[in-house]
């Protein structure tokens, strides 16, 4: 069963989560093994995150 849950996102927090984004990312091509595949796992989370949050802003200000 899938819920939603609705949270607001401010653009300094968006920018944030960006930069975690980067940092996932360089975390996980310098990783091997089962470990680099749950940091992209993780990195692919955070980015569907921030596109879907800058999408809600973006629209909220439309």
């Amino acid at each position: 069963m899938n819920k939603i849950t609705s949270i607001e996102i401010s653009p300094i927090e968006v920018s944030a989560l960006k930069k975690l984004v980067v940092i996932n990312g360089a975390l996980a091509k310098q990783l091997t093994g089962r470990a680099a595949h749950e940091q992209v796992a993780l990195l692919r989370v955070l980015i569907g995150i921030v596109n879907r949050a800058e999408l809600a802003n973006a629209m909220e200000g439309a």
